[in-house]
């Protein structure tokens, strides 16, 4: 069935299941009448603040912020109430929460309805985070080389520039790819991350998952199992990915075999081995292995294309900062060349992207859990929040907010390098990749992004390709393109361009 009919069917689904919610009073999960509200709060008139919160969410999130200062208060979302907090020991309590308290693989799970989205052993069995962070991220160093090639041949292919001329390209489309192929040149390698069709699927899975599931978490539960698949492109793309991944799986799953082991000469060292190292029992099928590099893939272009598009936007608005870069890049490369150490160096380039991140970050809510210990979940305040409530900070009121950041709404790109070099003691605090209750970008705590150490570094050689090869500026007399918010994301202009030319100085 074609995509538009399948989602006229879906929305149509979507308004029922809203009318029968509406009926039987669906804000009837656990009782949080404790708990201050942002919005209308009646049973059925709260479906006016779930409504605002689509397209509202962040002045919501701000209102609270404001009004409820290090404490909790809720929002309605379509079908259940979420609980917001503030402060940094309530936002410790969640970040070091234990698994089996404050569950982030459940909350995650039902947001992206993973079991129809992205496959069952995704859901059952979450190995993927640990092999992310060990093996993955220990090989940064190894692998660097290839990314750096990937990404001069992605602008060299995507950037035909000629002479003195200005190219305007689209902003986040060209971004996309760029993080597509170099991602990929990590996990799989060439050829397979220069194939269209690959590519054309992980930007597509990228893209999809999350609308997807925001139509399936429309519907009431009862519905999900029967119209879950029915709306998921979960098979579909299942059968284009096996049919580029499964002869790489199948052969080192037959190379395993024939050496006795996991591991042999010439292995590949790549994201397909690392899986393999540790996955177990019905995760070593060739189909789970598929389905689990789709799913790290999906996991890793939604986020840095949306982190790249608010960067490139942030250094074309302000080409001040543009020489500056360049001058401390072409410094350490020239003394040490392209590397992960050198790419540790640059801290100018690492504190433009943690300033980018501060500024419009991907959300406007991070530390998403849920209840699920069964007699609830007692703050160090003394409130407890009952089993099955769902529990979020308020990222971007953090990140905006003047007792912890000077001149909060302005984009003051080197920010965190001169605190960096102010400080003698602890200056690693302000590396875009370390976490902390003042900064979640990355989230915080034991379920902090795993694979934010390669992100940072992909994306800060991606940032210092631009300036020491390119001039880029926005349209005459445009300024920055406005985010754009929708529920919790906070995303860049999907449509606006930027303006490349070769560097001319």
């Amino acid at each position: 069935m074609d995509t538009a009919p399948k989602v006229q069917i879906a929305l149509g689904l979507a308004a029922s299941a809203v009318l029968y919610l509406l009926v039987r009073n669906a804000y009837s999960g656990p009782n949080l009448d404790f708990i201050p509200t942002v919005g209308p709060s009646g049973s059925i008139w709260s479906y006016l603040g779930a409504f605002r919160y689509v397209f509202h969410a962040k002045e919501m999130f701000q209102e609270g912020y404001k009004r409820y200062p290090a404490s909790m208060f809720r929002v309605a979302v379509i079908d259940r109430w979420s609980v917001l907090v503030s402060g940094k020991q309530l936002i410790e309590d969640v970040a070091n929460a234990r698994e089996q308290d404050l569950s982030f693989h459940q909350s995650t799970n039902e947001f992206l309805q993973t079991r129809y989205t992205l496959g069952r052993g995704i859901e059952r069995d979450p190995y993927h985070p640990t092999v992310i962070r060990t093996s993955l991220s220990r090989n940064v160093g190894n692998r660097f080389p290839d990314v750096r090639d990937e990404i001069v041949c992605a602008f060299s292919e995507l950037l035909p520039l000629q002479g003195e001329e200005w190219m305007a390209v689209p902003a986040y489309d060209t971004m996309l790819q760029v993080i597509c192929r170099t991602s990929n040149r990590f996990f799989v390698g060439l050829p397979l991350c220069r194939n269209p069709d690959y590519l054309a699927l992980n930007i597509g899975v990228a893209m999809d998952v999350v609308m997807k599931a925001q139509l399936i978490n429309f519907l009431p539960a009862f519905l999900r199992p029967t119209l879950g698949p029915f709306i998921s492109s979960l098979n579909n793309n299942m059968r284009r990915a096996s049919k580029h991944l499964t002869p790489l799986v199948a052969e080192r799953l037959k190379k395993m075999e024939e050496s006795g082991g996991k591991d042999w000469p010439g292995r590949p060292n790549d994201l397909i081995s690392w899986l393999v190292d540790s996955a177990e029992g019905d995760e070593l099928s060739l189909t789970a292995l598929v389905q689990r590099v789709i799913f790290v893939n999906f996991a890793a272009i939604r986020t840095s294309t949306d982190t790249i598009g608010h960067l490139l936007f942030d250094l074309a608005a302000n080409p001040s900062y543009l020489q500056p870069l360049r001058e401390e890049v072409e410094a350490i490369v020239n003394e040490e060349g392209w590397t992960k150490v050198s790419m540790g160096k640059m801290h100018k380039v690492d504190s433009f992207l943690r300033e980018s991140q501060r500024l419009h970050g991907i959300g406007t809510q991070s530390l998403g859990r849920k209840v699920v210990k069964p007699d609830g979940f007692t703050f160090s305040d003394g409130t407890t929040l009952p089993n099955g409530t769902y529990v979020h900070a308020t990222t971007w009121s953090l990140h905006h907010d003047p007792e912890l950041y000077s001149n909060p709404d302005v984009f003051d790109g080197f920010r965190f390098a001169n605190l960096r070099n102010a400080e003698e003691v602890g200056a690693a605090k302000h590396q875009a990749v370390t976490t902390s209750l003042d900064y979640l970008a990355f989230g915080h705590g034991i379920h902090a992004c795993p694979g934010r150490h390669f992100a940072v570094i992909e994306l800060k050689a991606i940032l210092a390709h631009i300036v020491i090869n390119y001039d880029v500026k926005l349209a005459k007399d445009e300024g920055r393109p406005p985010n754009q918010y929708i529920a919790s994301a906070c995303l860049p202009h999907a449509s606006a361009k930027v303006l490349f030319r070769k560097r001319q100085s």
